[in-house]
This record gives structure tokens, C-alpha cells and sequence, in this order.
């Protein structure tokens, strides 16, 4: 693209990803469609072959900062939102990867209306040799229309994927740094952006999540942080003065979804008293949600044990299958 078409930045946050980074530089420099992109690959003091892969990428079009010490996920998400180049951006781990169709299918959007302050797709899981173990994809934004205001629904529950967003850069104004202290940026970016501007939904799979032994997501199930950081996200978004009175009447609601989530990860995890704890704030937060089958069973077992659970449940699948 020539004249007066956008500049696309693309943000790459490594660290120890030696098997894995190489395939996500390839899937940006085999973006199809003639964009004017621009890499930054940020190398947060990575003590594996990280460096090594990342040097077998010859190109102008790159820019690589290596940290000899660590700075940490935060830090290094902040440099990156601060120093990559474009009007829009996107920030990337650097174990996932994306579809040779992402900006041809989101660059569009943004051009087109200015009301956007990113577009978004869907996103298929892949295991660690890159095998994809998805085919249907993974957002589910039930009875959401593809294009307008989801801040509310996103309070709910953070279904944006990291690498299918793409961010317009006037729509970061005023919401970056992210605060130090939390263990992950994009929905403190995603709900940011969503407060005052339009979002848009491309059906479509546009990128791939790599699960594998190290993803942060599980570490901050495992040591609590990323209960902490929501509700941290969510205390931020919920005080600020813009769109108070919307907030007031999605509070209680919002906190419980929150909640509620973080029960069901826990129990996923067997940390038991954690779920226990976190199913008691959702009921508090919103009673109602005793009547859900699926929470109620869940909590039950969180309070008899979850050896009992099992037993029982066995007992009754049991039973349903001599009938």
C-alpha cells in the first residue's frame, strides 16, 4: 500500500521462547497484502536460544531490544505500546502465531470507520509442536452484534484474543502505562480502548494460541495473580467518573462473573478452597446464581470434598446406566 495508507506496527514480547518465536516472526513477514509493517521485537533478557532465533530474521522492516536484565512482563508491555511504530498495532506473545489473513481482514475495519478503536477475530488453540487442536475456534460473544460498544460484556468476561487485536494507536490515549503490578495488559488495554470508542468482531480465525507446559495464564491461576489483576482491571475501570451510572448498574453483576470465573478455574486446577471461596463471592454478589445447576454442583463439591463429589458422581452416572 502507498500514499497515505497506515503504517501497521507489530510488538513482539519475548522471553525464553527459543522453539516457538521463529514461527511467529514468520507468521508476520507472510502477512499477504502489500501493508507498510514494521516489527518490534522486545528480548526481555531471554537465557535460552531466543536471541539466536530472532537473529535469523534479516530485515529492515525489524527492530530488536535485547534487555541484559529482566524487567518483567509489565515493564517490557509498556516499553513495547511506548516504542513500536504505526497508527495501528498489535502486541503478540511470542509463542502464538498468526494467520496469513489477519490484516487483510482487520486493517480494513479501521480505515474505514474511524468510530473503532480496534478490531478483533476469532482464534484457534495449537499444541507445542504447532499442531492446531482447534478447528471451530474459541470466542464466544453470545447475542453481541459484530460492531459497536462492548465495554460492558468485556467487563464481563475478557473474550478478546491478544493476537487478533488490532488496536488503533489515538485509541491508547489516556490509557497507557498499564499500572506496574499487574501480570497481564491487554484487557487493562482492551477495556481501556472499549470505554470510549466502538469495537469490531471479524468472525473469522484469525490467529493461533499456543498451549504448552510455561503459558502464563496457567502460573497466574497457580499462584493467585491473575485474580488479583482482574480485580484490579476491574476496581480501575469501575470508579473512573466516564459512564458512572452505567457502571453502578453492572457492578454487582460484573463483580460476580468475576468471580465466578476465577471459581471455575480454580476448581479446574483442584485448588478447592480457592474456588470454595470465589463461588461463595459470585452467590453473594449475585444469589441467583445458586439456581445454575452447574455452579451449584460445582460449589457443593468444593464444600463435601472433592473425592465425595467424584464418588457421588460416578455413583450417579452409574445408576443412569443400569436404567
Amino acid at each position: 500500500m502507498a500514499g497515505n495508507s497506515p503504517r501497521i506496527g507489530f510488538f513482539v514480547q519475548a522471553y525464553n521462547t527459543a522453539p516457538y518465536i521463529g514461527d511467529c516472526l514468520d507468521s508476520i513477514f507472510r502477512q499477504r497484502g502489500s501493508y507498510d509493517v514494521e516489527v518490534l521485537v522486545i528480548d526481555d533478557a531471554s537465557t535460552d536460544a531466543t536471541a539466536m532465533e530472532i537473529e535469523r530474521f534479516k530485515s529492515p522492516r525489524m527492530r530488536v531490544i535485547r534487555h541484559e536484565r529482566n524487567h518483567g512482563a509489565m515493564a517490557t508491555a509498556n516499553e513495547g505500546y511506548l516504542n513500536v511504530p504505526g497508527d495501528f498495532i498489535v502486541r503478540v506473545d511470542s509463542d502464538d502465531r498468526f494467520r496469513p489473513e489477519f490484516l487483510e481482514k482487520t486493517v480494513p475495519w479501521l480505515e474505514r470507520d474511524d468510530r473503532l478503536g480496534f478490531v478483533y477475530g476469532d482464534i484457534a488453540t495449537m499444541d507445542e509442536t504447532g499442531r492446531v487442536t482447534s478447528t471451530a475456534g474459541v470466542v464466544h460473544r453470545p447475542g453481541l452484534p459484530e460492531s459497536g460498544d462492548e465495554f460492558l460484556p468485556l467487563l464481563m468476561q475478557n473474550y478478546v484474543p491478544a493476537p487478533t487485536t488490532l488496536v488503533r494507536r489515538r485509541a491508547l490515549d489516556g490509557v497507557l502505562p498499564a499500572p506496574a503490578n499487574l501480570t497481564f495488559v491487554d484487557w487493562y488495554v482492551t477495556t481501556g480502548v472499549a470505554e470510549r470508542w466502538h469495537v469490531r468482531f471479524v468472525p473469522d480465525i484469525l490467529a493461533d494460541y499456543r498451549i504448552h507446559s510455561h503459558n502464563m495464564h496457567r502460573t497466574m491461576i497457580l499462584d493467585r495473580t491473575g485474580e488479583a489483576s482482574s480485580a484490579q482491571i476491574l476496581e480501575s475501570r469501575l470508579s473512573g467518573a466516564y459512564r458512572k451510572s452505567e457502571k453502578r448498574a453492572w457492578r454487582r453483576r460484573v463483580y460476580a462473573s468475576h468471580f465466578l470465573t476465577y471459581a471455575d478455574k480454580y476448581f479446574g486446577a483442584g485448588m478447592t478452597g480457592d474456588a470454595r471461596r470465589c463461588y461463595r463471592n459470585a452467590i453473594r454478589q449475585r444469589p441467583s446464581l445458586v439456581l445454575d445447576a452447574g455452579t451449584a454442583r460445582r460449589f457443593a463439591a468444593t464444600v463435601i470434598g472433592r473425592q465425595s463429589y467424584d464418588a457421588l458422581k460416578a455413583l450417579v452416572a452409574d445408576s443412569r446406566g443400569s436404567r
